[in-house]
């Protein structure tokens, strides 16, 4: 008797996006997505897996099975697909590194590392789950996934030491190589321009995925993260007059948010991280002249209700040392930088600001707002000193790095104010010379020596703030803001003002991370960029000779005597 064959139909297979998360599906009919792709508006497709064991010896002539490209579920699920050859690395151009598994690992690993990558984005998109769960096979991801991985991947192709970015050459064992990130290895500047290559290649790729499925106009996590990597990447290679990858990557926050509030999976230590990085967005817009893009709306929704004043911080501050408060202080001080940055692009550097004469209320005001911040920034280092001095004796769960990246962000904020200010100011200086009283261009002469007075406390602090960093630190999209402040430094030696020990000791800090950047970037090995090192070298050691050495001592036939870039190289490696 043939047996009785059941009426209930078979279930479909699940889509690829939660087979990848390694969730329950929920199949539609007809072909209409799954309820998850429509709850995260991304593509539903599903890939056919291949059931039974493949014959040993094929019939001539008969295709080799293999499995067959994701369809999407529009297309009938009975329509028979051709079997494609399977393919276990990512297909790229033939100058883009190879994307091995082992490859996207060792990038995926590169990401802890560098701090201005790990955006709560990336968190909540769960991205680093899912990579491992294909074992770290990028053809197996859904094409949102698959971009942010791309995207991942040339952001790490600055800093990763993998043969397949630097090539043939020294290069260190490990992202915490102490011995090959050091001032002194003449080889760190080269390998900036040996990754050169490899990394532009990797961004094409990127740029190009991106394009492809369009996730500019998608608004999703995965979509908004790949935005804001894509944006940072533009920002190490140049400045524009526009940003559209950080206007897609605001515009999709912007409809996620609400979202991420309705379902309260929005916390307050993830509005404590969100300020961090609207601070750095803040910065590339008034340091790029690029209009603002964080809105107050943006940091109500997105960071919470406004902080106590810089003034409140300081009697705060002064009054209690508790860890909380010095953590929750962080947080209030990048806040206000944001405000203070838009202010600065409204009132001083904007293109509409730039229409009239400069105000000399707003440069007042900035001033005096300049003046706060340093006084609150001052207390926050004090604090943060004392945690790093007795971090055992002070609490066992305070991490030492985290004090140290929040001391580095809190002054990269002020200073990343300072220098745009003072550049405005001296722009504003030469072209409305002509055009004022002798009484106006005398006051603002005044503000004018404030403001650079103000550009000396900005340099002291950013050297102070990368000396809070490890040896081994990668923060290649800061590029514009160091070789900058190095630039100030030079000329202010040049300018024929003595200047003091601290001084000396912040430009060496300066000229090495310079060259450790050089690690990263090909923008160190730059005509203009080598210049600026033999200035930084050659100040650095003639004061040197100033200070310490007696003005009768012949310096011929010394080791002081051996030429610039001999003793200079000596200096910076201390």
């Amino acid at each position: 008797m043939p047996p009785v064959q059941s009426d209930k139909a078979k279930k479909p297979p699940a889509c690829d996006a939660c087979k990848a998360r390694r969730v329950l599906c929920h199949p539609q009919p007809n072909g209409a997505p799954c309820p998850r792709c429509v709850e995260k508006n991304q593509i539903c497709l599903t890939t056919p897996v291949p059931r039974g064991r493949p014959r040993k010896n094929p019939l001539p002539g008969a295709p080799a099975q293999s499995p067959t490209p994701p369809q999407s579920r529009a297309k009938s699920r009975t329509t028979p697909s051709p079997p494609l050859p399977v393919e276990p690395i990512y297909k790229t151009s033939s100058s883009c590194p190879p994307l091995t598994p082992e490859f996207v690992a060792h990038c995926f690993e590169a990401l802890q590392y560098t701090p201005q990558y790990t955006h709560p984005l990336i968190t909540t998109c769960s991205i680093k789950m899912d990579i491992r769960a294909v074992s770290y096979q990028l053809h197996l991801l859904p094409p949102q996934s698959r971009v942010l991985a791309l995207c991942i991947i040339c952001c790490a192709a600055l800093t990763s030491f993998h043969p397949s970015v630097l090539g043939d050459g020294p290069r260190p064992q490990s992202f915490l190589d102490d011995d090959f990130f050091t001032p002194s290895n003449v080889d760190l500047v080269g390998c900036g321009v040996r990754r050169a290559a490899a990394y532009r290649a990797l961004r094409i790729e990127a740029l190009k995925a991106a394009w492809e499925i369009g996730i500019i106009l998608q608004p999703s996590n995965e979509n908004a993260a790949s935005c804001y990597l894509l944006d940072l990447l533009e920002h190490c290679d140049f400045s524009g007059i526009s940003r559209p990858w950080a206007n897609a990557y605001m515009s999709h926050v912007r409809a996620l948010a609400p979202i991420w509030r309705a379902s309260n999976a929005f916390t307050a230590s993830d509005g404590a991280h969100w300020v961090g990085y609207l601070t750095g967005d803040s910065l590339i817009a008034v340091t790029s002249r690029t209009p603002m893009l964080v809105t107050p709306n943006d940091q109500l929704l997105l960071c919470g209700p406004s902080p106590p004043s810089l003034e409140a911080l300081i009697a705060s501050l002064s009054k209690s040392t508790s860890i909380s408060l010095l953590w929750s202080s962080f947080t209030s001080f990048l806040y206000h930088i944001v405000n203070y940055a838009r202010q600065l692009i409204e009132t001083i550097s904007g293109d509409y600001a730039r229409l009239s004469p400069l105000s000399e209320s707003a440069v007042l005001n900035f001033l005096s707002a300049l003046s706060l911040m340093h006084s609150v920034l001052a207390l926050l280092l004090d604090h943060v000193d004392r945690v790093i001095a007795n971090n055992d004796q002070t609490s066992p769960f305070v991490l030492e790095d985290t004090a140290r990246t929040c001391a580095y962000g809190a002054i990269f904020g002020f200073s990343g104010l300072v220098q745009p200010f003072y550049r405005e100011l001296k722009y504003r200086e030469a072209s409305e010379a002509g055009s004022q009283t002798q009484s106006t261009y005398d006051r603002f002469r005044f503000l004018h020596a404030q403001a650079h007075e103000m550009a000396i406390l900005g340099a002291r602090q950013i050297a102070r703030g990368i000396r809070y960093l490890p040896k081994g630190h990668f923060t290649p999209v800061h590029w514009s803001c160091i070789f900058g402040w190095a630039e100030f430094c030079v000329e202010e030696m040049e300018s024929g003002a003595p200047p003091s020990s601290d001084f000396i000791h912040d430009l060496e800090t300066l000229g090495n991370e310079l060259k450790h950047m050089g690690y990263s970037l090909e923008n160190a090995s730059t005509p203009h960029s080598q210049a600026l090192l033999e200035r930084l070298q050659s100040h650095v050691s003639r004061s040197l000779v100033d200070m310490f050495l007696p003005p009768e001592l012949p310096l011929e036939g010394t080791w002081l005597g051996a030429g610039p870039m001999t003793h200079g190289s000596m200096v910076f490696a201390c």
